[in-house]
């Protein structure tokens, strides 16, 4: 028997580094030839920088967020009175209409295929890994689309594009071509939340009282296409604001209507402020302090899309708010009560909407308004 030589390393492991390589999504994302933003913010998803994307047969980019290692987005358009090419791939990609209105056609091998006619402001979600294709039925305006998924994830899981794009299992226990399946009338299920599929208009989607978030809070949650990621939209009345609350990464917040700011912060940090309006989109970053201020003259109201759908929960990273008990985690509070916060930031609140001629109907903390 040969003898086995100790490795020239044993008695120096440092000798030799290793460099750790990016993200398998990440270098996918450069592959794909659109362009990247890598931003805090995005102040107006209609005037999003677009190219030519070959894989949809379309305009697009892609919108790296803040933390985006779990949750990415992307943009869309469609010129007007064409279609994007047909795919299917094994990520999910929760569909909101920035602009435009359209049709997607769903297929299925074994179903009948199915048409979802959108406008702006509507949610819907393709079933896993079915085919399908996004047509504009305007024949003057593109139409543009914003798709908040899970590639990050998915394709860093299987670091394979062709698997992810090239699988054509049909996933049957989510989706057998029901009829009603894009109806667009929710089952509620309990708690703010419902099953629902499709929302015409996100604006008139019927919300919850939630005053556990702040004065005049209304939140609806849903759980789209038995698909792990999950949306809620939430509103809160003029002269008011929400509470600071923290959770895990991913999360992307799209303002629908309205006009005012949030503040973001981490633990010893100062706090970075973001102003918005209908189409702007942000992300908190992992467990960073986010508080949302209605400055404008009307109720203020806007989407979020996320992972941890509570109707299929996978816990990845920190907790979201389902996993409190008494406003804690293991890891620490997770909302500040307004009678806890800087006083700073309910002085800065009222400065603001008397510039802009609005009363103010939040209650000084630890005080009661007459």
């Amino acid at each position: 028997m040969t003898e086995k030589k100790p490795s020239s390393l044993a008695n120096d492991p440092e000798s030799v580094s290793y460099k750790k390589p990016p993200q398998y999504f990440f270098e996918w994302q450069k592959d794909e030839g659109i362009p990247i933003h890598e931003t805090f913010y995005m102040e107006d998803l209609g005037k999003a920088e677009l190219a030519p994307w070959d894989r949809f047969g379309g305009n697009g980019c892609f919108v790296n967020l803040t933390d985006s290692f779990l949750m990415g987005s992307f943009v869309l358009e469609i010129p007007p009175g064409k279609s994007l090419k047909k795919i299917h791939h094994m990520f999910e990609g929760t569909v909101y209409v920035v602009s435009g209105r359209g049709e997607t056609v769903i297929e299925q091998k074994g179903c009948d295929p199915q048409t979802i006619e959108w406008q702006e402001r509507s949610l819907f979600a393709p079933p896993l890994n079915t085919t399908y294709q996004h047509r504009n039925l305007d024949p003057d305006q593109p139409a543009r689309l914003l798709v908040v998924n899970n590639a990050p994830l998915v394709l860093s899981l299987y670091h394979d594009e062709d698997f992810v794009f090239g699988n054509d299992h049909a996933f049957t226990k989510r989706y057998k071509g029901e009829e009603t399946f894009f109806d667009g009338v929710p089952e509620y299920l309990g708690s703010r939340l419902s099953r629902v599929n499709y929302i015409q208009d996100l604006s008139e989607y019927e919300l919850y009282n939630w005053e556990l978030r702040g004065k005049g809070a209304r939140t609806a949650f849903m759980s789209v296409s038995d698909n792990t990621i999950a949306a809620h939209v939430s509103s809160f009345e003029v002269g008011t604001y929400k509470k600071a609350h923290r959770h895990g990464a991913g999360a992307h917040v799209v303002m629908l209507d309205g006009e005012g700011y949030s503040l973001l912060w981490k633990d010893g940090e100062p706090r970075k402020r973001v102003e918005w309006h209908a189409g702007t989109m942000f992300a908190p970053p992992e467990w960073a302090w986010h508080q949302h201020f209605n400055t404008g003259d009307k109720p203020a109201r806007y989407l979020a899309i996320r992972n941890n759908n509570p109707e299929h929960p996978v816990r990845m990273g920190l907790p979201g708010f389902r996993h409190i008990v008494d406003g804690k985690t293991q890891f620490g509070e997770t909302q500040i009560e307004f009678d806890q916060e800087d006083p700073v930031i309910y002085a800065e609140y009222a400065a603001e909407l008397a510039k802009k001629g609005v009363k103010i109907r939040q209650e000084m903390p630890g005080k009661t308004q007459n």
